[in-house]
């Protein structure tokens, strides 16, 4: 197998006819080559390029839209974005959480409804939803109804709630069983705020209104948009710096020469910039997904400068390094845009913006880093400073190990490979949203408490365009399965009225805010249900009572269902569906490009085992460290671990080829690729895996599980290439020469 895989004829016809006589890099590299015949041109040209880019990053913009995490082209998503479209004006909602250290009596109830009132001056604030909006229903005497708790409030403000409760209507009375929690609702208009501003204002209020025996904490959909955002930027700033330095100590350490290690990071920066600046140039804005590309194609260009760096040690000559290493490092650079591109068709704007800026930003980013190569290359002095001896005594060992029993090799990563693949098939799709909020948060607590005392804070909507009797009969079945006074609807309020059997009448609604009877569905000939339930994903038991209360709610003839939960559940699966689509897209389009830039089909066989056995490792050590959940970050990661996996195996097949073209027999041409390319894999990995490592310090989960994934795919590709890969190469000659 391995004394022919160059290649047959066809596919150099076919290779030919289509242009690809550049080489494996396709040409790229000469990107390079121009930058060494026009030095001049291409110093100015990277001058302009970092001015420009030192101008874009002050115009960086960070995502404070949690719905575009999940939204697509589903029905579902459709069905959310009619109803946003429907608030006018546009409305948020801020829940407070107040806890006091004993049930709260007269004097505090005082205090909290002086403060309820004082929300409702807060700038762009529409109104406040709290026990004290509470009315007994109305009588002749009182047409609207008297408020439940009174001007001058005593003890008996508990019998009140009592006897109001008794009138079972369903509706919340913001207040839990205990009394010493409160849930002050905050609706606020974006059209007159900023939801970050309004929050501003409202905490300077609670500060002034609240005594030490109270404690508040805020919470919402929208309110965790604006926490994430507000961490997300120091924590792209600490990434990429920590990055950058981590990495620079780490290529100091293993390149052992100022110059050298100055000549493999500074491009590899310079390009990093660029890419932060190429999402101001898109309008993209940063979000916790695409907050980990940048560091990800800083480590890939220092990856990239080692192997030129190192080449250009062992040649002195940049032109020779541009030439023979940059073919490589295009094409990897090509593979690793295939995997991003491949994410493009999962329908979800968000992920859209990440798929482009990353195939985008590594193919600029490697234009970057090969100009700035040839530039710098041409006026840094060289070094013969060797390496450390214990990178190439590593490669040689496996490669050793891989060529003297290809078949025992093969046959323990083929087994290796079906277990993973299964423990891979095994994991289950999964999308805790908490775990997108910084470490640090309050947050999940404060929703947890929410979910215990009041619900939860996220709503389901449940529409039916039915009859009153529909309606009626969908609010009691859903009411069998949901815990109490988590729901309101049309019949909330006919209860109050104290006709449960009938539909209130216009008239009867007047006494309601028009923007609540709206929501609610009158005059739309449709009526909306809002049940409060926590984060479907939260758990076990939030995910069961969520699928209770949906497939409920579809037994008895809603519409539609939609609201930031049914995103969550239903959305974040799709997601998962159509990016584990996108990794089998990848994983053959990587393939067949690398197979085509080496213009032998006869390659397929042997990159698929090596670049899928990695993923298949990484996949199935979920169950080890992630309670085998596969969340869409998970595949994202897997996704582009392929890409770069897939790395190592270019180079390394490169070298090989080089020297099987010289009539070297194919245990010949694998010594010489792991002499010339192993060594540097090593060191490469090593270097990627310092770089990344500064992402499991991140304060927020996704981009630790990123940055895990890759590390273990990366040195799972190491492996695998450096032992497996020779295996393949030479077990047709290994097996001919025992004949």
């Amino acid at each position: 197998m391995g004394a022919h895989w160059s290649g047959t004829q066809s596919a150099r016809a076919v290779a030919r006819i289509i242009g690809l006589s550049w080489g494996i890099g396709f040409g790229a590299e000469r990107i390079g080559s121009a930058a060494l015949k026009f030095p001049r041109t291409a110093t100015v040209g990277l001058l302009m390029l970092l001015m420009i880019i030192g101008a874009s990053l002050p115009q960086l913009s960070f995502d404070d839209d949690i719905h575009r995490v999940f939204l697509s082209d589903s029905p579902l998503s459709q069905a959310q974005l009619s109803y946003e479209a429907e608030q006018s004006p546009p409305q948020t909602k801020a829940l407070i959480h107040i806890n006091s250290t004993d049930a709260f009596t007269a004097d505090d109830m005082t205090k909290l409804r002086d403060l309820s009132l004082d929300l409702e001056f807060v700038d762009g604030v529409t109104a406040v939803a709290s026990p004290f909006i509470l009315r007994w229903p109305p009588s002749a005497a009182a047409p609207s109804g008297t408020p439940l708790l009174g001007v001058e409030l005593n003890s008996a403000f508990v019998d009140d709630l009592k006897r109001f409760n008794a009138l079972a209507t369903g509706l919340p009375t913001f207040l839990n069983d205990a009394l010493d929690a409160m849930l002050l609702s905050v609706s606020i208009n974006t059209n007159e705020t900023t939801v970050v501003a309004a929050l501003s204002a409202i905490k300077l209020v609670l500060a002034n209104a609240l005594d030490k025996n109270f404690s508040a904490n805020i919470t919402g959909e929208d309110v965790i948009s604006a926490e994430i955002v507000s961490k997300l930027k120091g924590d792209l700033i600490s990434l990429n710096l920590w990055g950058a330095l981590i990495i620079t100590i780490a290529a100091f350490a293993l390149l052992r020469n100022f110059w050298m290690v100055l000549l493999a990071v500074v491009p590899a920066i310079i390009g990093t910039l660029g890419v932060l600046a190429l999402s101001v140039w898109l309008g993209f804005p940063i979000t916790v997904i695409s907050n980990v590309v940048p560091i990800l194609l800083l480590v890939l260009g220092v990856a990239n400068g080692v192997h030129l760096t190192q080449h250009l040690k062992e040649n002195g000559k940049v032109a020779d390094a541009v030439n023979t290493v940059g073919p490589a490092c295009a094409l990897t650079a090509l593979t690793t845009a295939v995997a991003f591109a491949s994410i493009t068709f999962t329908g979800n704007a968000q992920l859209f913006e990440f798929a482009v800026l990353g195939a985008i930003g590594t193919l600029f980013s490697f234009a970057v880093v090969i100009v700035t190569f040839a530039v710098l290359g041409r006026i840094i002095p060289r070094s013969n400073q060797p390496v450390p001896q214990i990178s190439l005594i590593f490669a040689q060992q496996l490669v050793t190990m891989g060529t003297a029993r290809p078949k025992v090799i093969i046959l323990f990563c083929v087994l290796v490979l079906i277990f993973t693949t299964y423990g891979f098939t095994q994991t289950k799709a999964w999308f805790p949203l908490y775990q997108n909020l910084p470490d640090d948060s309050a947050t999940i607590a404060t929703n947890d408490a929410i979910s215990t005392d009041f619900g939860g804070v996220f709503q389901m909507i449940i529409e039916t365009h039915g009859e009153w009797a529909q309606t009626l009969a969908l609010v009691e079945k859903l009411e069998a399965v949901s815990p109490e006074k988590q729901m309101l609807s049309e019949v909330s309020f006919a209860r109050w009225l104290g006709h449960p059997n009938r539909q209130s009448t216009s008239n009867e609604l007047k006494i309601l805010p028009k923007a609540l009877v709206n929501e609610l569905g009158n005059g739309h000939n449709s009526s909306r249900i809002f049940v409060s339930i926590p984060e479907p994903m939260r758990s076990e038991a939030s995910l069961a009572l969520f699928d209770q209360l949906h497939d409920t709610a579809l037994g008895a003839g809603a519409n539609a269902i939609f609201g930031l939960p049914t995103l969550m559940r239903y959305e974040a699966v799709r997601l998962v569906e159509r990016l584990s689509r996108g990794l089998t897209v990848a994983a053959l389009g990587a393939t067949f490009l690398v197979a085509l830039a080496f213009r032998s089909v006869r390659l397929i066989p042997i990159l698929i085992i090596p670049n899928v056995l990695p993923l298949m490792v990484t996949g199935a050590s979920l169950h080890l460290w992630a309670q085998g959940q596969l969340s869409p970050t998970a595949v994202l990661a897997l996704t582009i671990a392929f890409g770069i996996a897939i790395d190592d195996t270019v180079h390394f097949l490169n070298r090989y080829w080089k020297a099987n073209s010289r009539n070297l027999n194919p245990t010949q041409a694998v010594g010489v690729a792991a002499r010339s390319a192993g060594q540097v894999m090593v060191l490469t990995t090593l270097l990627l895996s310092f770089g990344l490592c500064v992402t499991l310090f991140s304060d927020f989960s996704p981009v630790r599980l990123f940055g895990g994934m890759m590390i273990v795919t990366l040195w799972t590709a190491l492996l695998v290439d450096l032992l497996l890969l020779p295996a393949l190469l030479t077990w047709g000659s290994a097996t001919n020469a025992a004949q």
